[in-house]
């Protein structure tokens, strides 16, 4: 053969058989979720090497898993809070969780039609840092893995080990974990803090927590609580709580020698730059 046809033959090959190392769901159901009863939010993450199941799951939660980021890093139209879905998924023989993402990202250019791109910002945000005087963090018991882009569960009930359990009422924000990280503690306070949180404290390891404090806001969450006024760019910390009685963010990472300082840092933003506001039919 010569080496002219061997070349054209291999570039045949390689268009027929296309890239081999993409990996999908087996097969996929999304259905737009229940309404949440008034003042309630219930949200269910679970995975394991056969199936994937997301219950009340919003759209920007699903982009957020998908591309590995943190909600601030999602510019996108603000329907992606509120539109929210039930997912279940059948996994590929042989995958892993850690492929969950990569499929997640198929899905929704499958099912939404979702195009992005990225783009690097200077973002206001809050530093969680070390304070004075050293942090004051109980090692957990038993250190638990923590699964990529994780999903609270809102309301009464048991919390799983390894897992954080936030329950939100009109008295303000509880936030409870048997085994966390400090990066896993700034993402979940993001969610009531109108800037986000980056974990800059240096400190490895995971921790037991629990938190009650006035959120400033409430992404993705809105008509649970009632919030105060966003602190002014590059400002103090807020003096006062939202919910009356309630101690602030700030008080409640204090109780564990940490602080909250407000900097800008360059963040890279998932832009949407198109996405389906009804998934295709499964």
């Amino acid at each position: 053969m010569k080496p002219g046809s061997l070349c054209a033959l291999m570039t045949w090959c390689a268009v027929v058989f296309g890239d081999t190392s993409k990996i999908a769901f087996e097969v996929a159901s999304i259905k737009p979720a229940q309404p949440s009863p008034a003042g309630q939010m219930r949200i269910g993450l679970q995975a394991d090497a056969a199936m994937l199941r997301y219950t009340n799951v919003s759209l920007k939660e699903v982009i957020r898993i998908a591309y590995r980021v943190k909600d601030f890093q999602i510019r996108g139209p603000d329907w992606i809070d509120s539109a929210r879905f039930d997912i279940v998924a059948k996994l590929p023989a042989g995958a892993s969780q850690d492929q969950i993402p990569e499929m997640l990202q198929d899905l929704l250019t499958e099912r939404f039609t979702l195009a992005t791109h990225r783009e690097t910002k200077e973002h206001p945000i809050y530093a969680l840092v070390v304070a004075k005087g050293g942090p004051k963090l109980k090692p957990a018991a038993t250190a638990m893995p923590e699964p990529p882009g994780p999903v609270p569960a809102f309301g009464k009930g048991p919390m799983g080990r390894g897992a954080m359990m936030m329950m939100v009422d009109p008295n303000g924000v509880h936030l409870k974990a048997a085994a966390a990280s400090l990066a896993a503690l700034a993402e979940m306070i993001s969610r009531f803090s109108e800037r986000p949180v980056m974990d800059m404290t240096g400190v490895q390891g995971q921790y037991e927590f629990d938190l009650v404090f006035a959120p400033e806001a409430m992404h993705g969450m809105p008509g649970l609580l009632k919030t105060g006024p966003p602190p002014g760019d590059g400002g103090p910390a807020p003096a006062e709580a939202s919910v009356d009685g309630a101690a602030t963010i700030f008080d409640a990472v204090q109780r564990y020698g940490l602080k909250l300082e407000p900097r800008k840092a360059p963040v890279e933003i998932v832009v949407i730059d198109h996405i389906a506001r009804e998934p295709t039919e499964n």
